[in-house]
Parts: structure tokens; sequence; C-alpha cells
């Protein structure tokens, strides 16, 4: 017949259109690659720009909020979670007004206290560690602060919503599946701050927390043995996770090591 022969047919019988054809189809698949790269970009850009809903606070015009310091008005707050005995359950509680430190304690700001503090320069800005209870209390009150109490650090940390994690979101540790702890400046990772604008809440160093370790049901050999610390990194050899704002840990108060810092409070006046 006149057109037995299929456009088919005649791609077939040009060795360069097949060629060509390819060369279409390659191109045809590698063009969205620019646009997934643009998602892919806004998407990245949207993750480092989060920043933590701020809860609103209104100072009173008697008080004075030194520069290092955040104020949290007086108020109810959830405390504890249902799943973890030794937690106040996620109970109401009720704290005062106070003053907490915006930052952990950093290496440049121990040494004004102790002359004889040592660190690499390139440390200034890091949490200060190796400090026992008794160091920690004592540099608070040098200064006319105090260590914190657990109600304090905790509302602080997680704000009056009962969340799990100060920033709210959840990510893994960008450090999960390495090894050893890393400490990071005190004034870094805005994006995991808390609702009240406080750093370093359960992503860097553990803070003593002026208050014996007590839990309902403790043995009699457990009490007056240790103190609470707060807010450090959950680790074993290469897994590294952030701890939730409820979580309590213990350490004995005579311990110096290379994870436990301090960051001081103050009643207002």
């Amino acid at each position: 017949m006149k057109f037995s022969t299929s456009s088919t047919a005649k791609r077939r019988a040009r060795p360069g259109f097949a060629r060509k054809e390819l060369v279409n189809t390659y191109q045809a698949k590698n063009a969205v690659k620019p646009f997934t790269l643009i998602l892919l970009s806004c998407f990245l850009f949207a993750c480092d720009s989060y920043e933590v809903k701020q809860i609103k606070v209104v100072i009173p015009a008697d008080v004075q909020v030194p520069e290092e310091m955040v104020y949290i008005p007086a108020g109810d707050f959830i405390m504890g979670h249902k799943e973890e005995p030794r937690t106040r359950l996620g109970e109401t509680v009720s704290s005062h007004a106070y003053l907490i430190d915006r930052y952990e304690m950093s290496h440049e700001e121990y040494k004004k206290f102790h002359a004889g503090h040592s660190f690499h320069p390139k440390s200034a800005t890091y949490p200060v560690t190796h400090v026992s209870y008794s160091d920690s209390l004592e540099y608070c009150q040098s200064n006319g602060k105090r260590l914190p109490t657990e109600i304090e650090w905790e509302k602080a940390a997680r704000g009056t919503d009962g969340r799990k994690w100060p920033w709210r979101v959840f990510s893994d540790h960008p450090n999960n599946g390495f090894s050893g702890f890393i400490s990071e400046p005190v004034d870094k990772r805005k994006e995991w701050i808390s609702p009240y604008g406080v750093y370093g809440m359960g992503h860097n160093v553990w803070e003593w927390i002026g208050e014996e370790y007590t839990y309902s049901g403790q043995p009699e050999s457990e009490r007056d043995q240790f103190k609470i610390i707060r807010g450090g990194l959950l680790q074993t050899h290469i897994t590294i996770k952030f701890s939730p704002t409820y979580f309590r840990n213990w350490m004995a108060p005579e311990s110096k090591l290379n994870f436990i810092g301090f960051r001081c409070a103050k009643d207002v006046s």
C-alpha cells in the first residue's frame, strides 16, 4: 500500500535519529535537576532560618534585668512527664518570677572570677567544665546569684505549653553517629533556644542545679548523695541525643567532668 511504511520504520531507516532522540530524552530528564536544586535550596534555607517562637513577657517597671540574664515571669507551667516516674508526671506547677542566665558560663567569664583558670584562646566562649557543684555555687554567690532550682530551670527551658524540646520541633543531633563529646560556644544555636530566649538547654553541657536529687520511693542509701544536673546530651559510644526538657540526671557534687558546667539564677528583688 502507499502508506505501508510507518513513521517508526522511517525513524529506524535514519541512523542519526535514534541518537538525537536519546539526547533529547537525556536533556528532558536532566531538565528537572535545576528545579529540584531550587526546591532543595529553599528547604535548606527554611531550616537554617527557623526561629523559635518567643513567649511575650512584660517586665515590671521596677525590675532591673542584667544584660546577661532573662526575666521569667511568675505563673503556672507543665513540669515532668506522665511516663517518667521520677519527674513531676506532667503536673501543673507554679513558679515565682526570677532571673536566669541567658547562656551557660563560659571560660572567659569564669576567668574573671578565677584568675588561675586556663583555657585555649579558641575555647573562650565555650562552656566552662571540670567544675564541681561547690565551685559553681561559689561563682554564682560571688556575683549575688545562686544556682537555679529545678522548677526554675525546667520552666525556662520549656515555657508553658509542656513541650519536649526547648525549640519544640524534633530533629536528630547533627553529631549523632560520632564518638566523643563535643561542646559548642554558649551563644551558638539560636535555632535551639528556649521559648524564653535561653540558650544551651538540652544540647550542650549538663548544668548543676541547686538541689539534692530525690524522687518518690528513693532508697535511703541514695539520699543526700547526689545533686541534680540538667540539660546535657544523652550519649553512648556513638549515639548522641538531645535530652528532653523534663529529663532529670544526677551526679556526685564533688565531680569535675568535661561535660558538666553551670549557669546562675537570681531572685527578683
